[in-house]
Formats: C-alpha cells, sequence, structure tokens
C-alpha cells in the first residue's frame, strides 16, 4: 500500500503554527491618538486600516479553506484558535476605523 505524503500547504502551515501561537493582540483603541492628525492624514490611516481588515480577512479565509489531515491530533483545535484571533484582530482593526471616522467626522466636516 502506497502511503500518502502531506500536502505542502498543510505541512507548512504545521510548521507555522508555533510562530503564530503568540502574534495575537489586546491593545485597545485609544481616539485621543488621532487627535494630532490633520485630515489628510486620517484619510490616509484609514485607508491603511481598510487594507489591513482585507488582508486580516483574506489569512482567516485561507485558514478556513486548510485541509488539516483527520489524524493529526490537535489540528483542527489550532485551525479554530487561529480563526478566532483573525476575527479579534479583525474586531480591534474596525474599532480603530470607527475612532477615525468618528475625528473625521468631528474634525473635517467638509471633506466627508
Amino acid at each position: 500500500m502506497k502511503a500518502i505524503a502531506p500536502k505542502p500547504l498543510a505541512s507548512a502551515f504545521l510548521l507555522g503554527l508555533p510562530l503564530l501561537a503568540g502574534c495575537g493582540s489586546t491593545r485597545s483603541v485609544d481616539p485621543a491618538q488621532y487627535a494630532s492628525m490633520n485630515c489628510a492624514e486620517l484619510n490616509v490611516a484609514l485607508g491603511e486600516l481598510a487594507t489591513g481588515v482585507t488582508s486580516t480577512a483574506l489569512s482567516r479565509a485561507n485558514i478556513s479553506n486548510t485541509r488539516i489531515p483527520f489524524w493529526l491530533p490537535g489540528g483542527q483545535k489550532a485551525v479554530s484558535v487561529l480563526k478566532d484571533r483573525r476575527t479579534s484582530d479583525i474586531e480591534r482593526l474596525q474599532a480603530q476605523e470607527a475612532a477615525i471616522e468618528a475625528s473625521r467626522r468631528q474634525r473635517c466636516p467638509r471633506e466627508l
């Protein structure tokens, strides 16, 4: 009987799990950090955050679509943990976007 070799993507994913394990972020959003920015800087920051949300969502989708062998102990749990971390990253980025949008509404009413 021929042995089935693991797929390269699954192997790379599993080898990278220990590196990703400590990447969760628990920082809160401080709206005061946007008080010193002008309207153009707020627009740039908002665009960068939108890009970050998109890339994090794509990363979460790639994690969701990764096929983990059923015989790998803890594989599904690792996928679940990584998806949860990406979801919390997205929520944090969206909170930052909301703080920037509130600052823009207050300081740049003519540009909206």
